[in-house]
């Protein structure tokens, strides 16, 4: 299914093919140790990210407008169902590429995404 990956260091948005396989997600964000998800709209849109990004040192940020925190690392979005199970996402590519800004790790530190982002 359709899935689009942020990518902060290349700092892109591109369209994926998701197999629906949990364990899959692992590997778009990295092969990181574990995962969580933000939601980003009332359509059940959400983010997944890596669940100990902040801890890292070399990640690079974005925000997505709908979430008000910035997000560390790749991110994967995928859309939910009503019953819980990963579906396409209801964004179109275009309109999730007007939603998400890059930061580097300075402009976190010294919180300019708060002062720009409103």
């Amino acid at each position: 299914m359709k899935a689009y990956l942020i990518n902060p260091f290349a700092r892109e948005v591109t369209e994926v093919e998701y197999s629906g396989d949990f364990e899959q997600i692992y590997d778009f964000l990295g092969g990181v140790r574990c995962f969580t998800c933000v939601t980003i709209n009332q359509e059940g849109d959400g983010v997944f990210v890596d669940d100990e990004g902040l801890f890292n040192g070399d990640n690079e940020f974005f925000t997505v407008t709908g979430y008000p925190e910035p997000l560390a690392g790749f991110g994967l979005v995928l859309g939910c169902d009503p019953e819980g199970e990963s579906v396409a996402p209801a964004l179109t590519l275009e309109d999730l590429r007007d939603r998400v800004k890059f930061w580097d790790r300075w402009e976190i530190i010294s919180h300019r995404w708060e002062r720009t982002a409103a």
